[in-house]
């Protein structure tokens, strides 16, 4: 098989594992049923991703790498010559991604609790490698008006993504438990997942610029 077939195969699994991902719950997809939709043996899936974990982790870096293209594309356009400007793209940019990727959302949220626990190594170093590359090339554009340092916006950067993990984890409440604190009435316990991102976010981005005295 030619190199350019390997890779169009990894994108159909991928491409499968996506629409499973949007339908059903993780812990319901099984790779047998997985390898079933794509008319391929169970073996022959495993060849090319060893275990789920590693194929929902590519199926996640996969959306990693289209935000950090669409993310440089829209740097490479802005002035960035405050740090407001700089809070203006994180924040435009993370009410987009969490109104139109529930897949990117889904997948972020579990990455380190699931995902990281059970991924090939060097798949898995390769993969953060490559991100972090390109991530230092979207803070090269970022950072070309003096406001930030290169680490401090991979600072920035990796906080944001703790942030939604957490408010993504804490608003994934079973409807069980909701229906009853509803009847309880404890206000304050639903939690609306992008107001308290979007909030949390702000607020971080409000700290460090003061801390940066701009």
């Amino acid at each position: 098989m030619t190199k350019e077939a390997k890779e169009a195969k990894e994108q159909a699994i991928l491409n499968m594992a996506e629409k499973m991902f949007l339908s059903m719950d993780y812990d319901k997809i099984k790779m047998s049923v997985l390898a079933k939709e794509l008319k391929m043996s169970n073996g022959l899936l495993f060849v090319y991703f060893k275990t789920k974990e590693t194929l929902f982790m590519c199926l996640l870096f996969r959306e990693y790498e289209k935000r950090l293209d669409y993310l440089i594309n829209i740097a490479n356009e802005m002035p960035f010559d405050s740090f407001g400007d700089i809070k203006q793209l994180f924040m435009t940019e993370l009410e987009l991604l969490i109104d139109t990727n529930p897949l990117y959302i889904g997948l972020e949220s579990m990455r380190s609790a699931i995902l990281e626990k059970n991924t090939d190594l060097d798949i898995l170093f390769s993969m953060k490698k490559k991100l972090f590359e390109r991530t230092l090339e979207l803070a090269s554009v970022v950072c070309k008006g003096g406001i930030l340092t290169a680490n401090q916006f991979i600072d920035i950067f990796f906080m944001e993504s703790a942030i939604l993990i957490g408010c993504k984890l804490s608003s994934d409440v079973p409807s069980d438990v909701v229906e009853i604190v509803n009847k309880i009435g404890i206000e304050g316990f639903n939690r609306s997942f992008k107001d308290d991102v979007l909030m949390a976010v702000s607020c971080y981005f409000d700290g460090f610029e003061t801390r940066l005295g701009k």
